[in-house]
């Protein structure tokens, strides 16, 4: 199963805001995905955290709020105020007009452990894959000496119906990863399902205001291609675990 692209996109919006409510999600069991190990630094999981199938969409989450939620929102956002322009954590000391956190601002520029879905669900050697680690992985696109890209392809779900999404194979030991293209909840609803991938990554952006309301995530468009994009961090993106070698 694979990602794809690495041109720098920037793609911010706000976060829709007409619900107020916290709706947290139990979460489910999680299988253990194969570690499919294409040539690079690290082996990419077989499927996205809280699928069973290839083909499955999985858990959406906020980047580094390790809880569920049926509505995603900047309201229900762990590390902001209501709107977005205040944080507590994660926030650089060249950003200090956006920090409310104690003290001055944290300095971080990817996620703690703590706020790591994957870390938090699989543990192990398993995580989020960085910036770096997504682009590695797009930059295969440009190598078809070595890998194929299927923006077409096709995979089951778990219950047996075909999803179209991205297959990465790597020529010499027929290893592959495929991305479903599976959206990405905005507020209570979902978007550009069937025809976009959003995959955070564990690095924080900055974001089209200029403040630490951006995180990088891997972007696929099933026509235009993909990259690594910035998004608002209160988007529900879900989640392709890393396994370090």
């Amino acid at each position: 199963m694979k990602k794809i692209l690495m041109i720098l996109g920037i793609s911010i919006a706000l976060c829709a805001c007409h619900k107020e409510e916290n709706y947290e999600l139990p979460e489910g069991p999680v299988e253990i995905p194969d570690a499919v190990d294409l040539g690079l630094s690290v082996n990419w999981a077989s499927f996205n955290l809280g699928a069973t199938e290839e083909g499955d969409y999985g858990y959406y989450y906020a980047w580094g709020d390790t809880r569920r939620q049926s509505v995603v929102l900047w309201k229900n956002y762990r590390y902001s105020n209501s709107d977005g322009t205040k944080f507590n954590k994660y926030c650089l000391p060249s950003q200090a007009a956006w920090w409310e956190g104690k003290g001055s601002p944290d300095g971080y520029t990817s996620l703690r452990s703590e706020d790591d879905i994957v870390i938090k669900r699989l543990g192990g050697r398993w995580r989020l894959p960085t910036k770096e680690e997504v682009e590695e992985l797009m930059d295969t696109q440009y190598h078809p000496e070595t890998f194929t890209w299927d923006m077409q392809a096709k995979a089951l779900n778990d219950k047996g119906e075909e999803v179209k999404g991205v297959r990465i194979t790597r020529k010499s030991s027929g290893k592959s990863i495929f991305i479903p293209y599976s959206g990405r909840m905005n507020g209570d609803g979902f978007e550009y399902t069937k025809s976009r991938a959003y995959l955070w990554t564990s690095t924080l952006s900055e974001g089209a205001t200029g403040g630490p309301d951006g995180a990088y995530n891997l972007g696929l468009d099933k026509n235009e291609g993909g990259g690594v994009w910035s998004n608002s961090r209160c988007y529900g993106f879900a989640v392709r675990p890393i396994q370090t070698k």
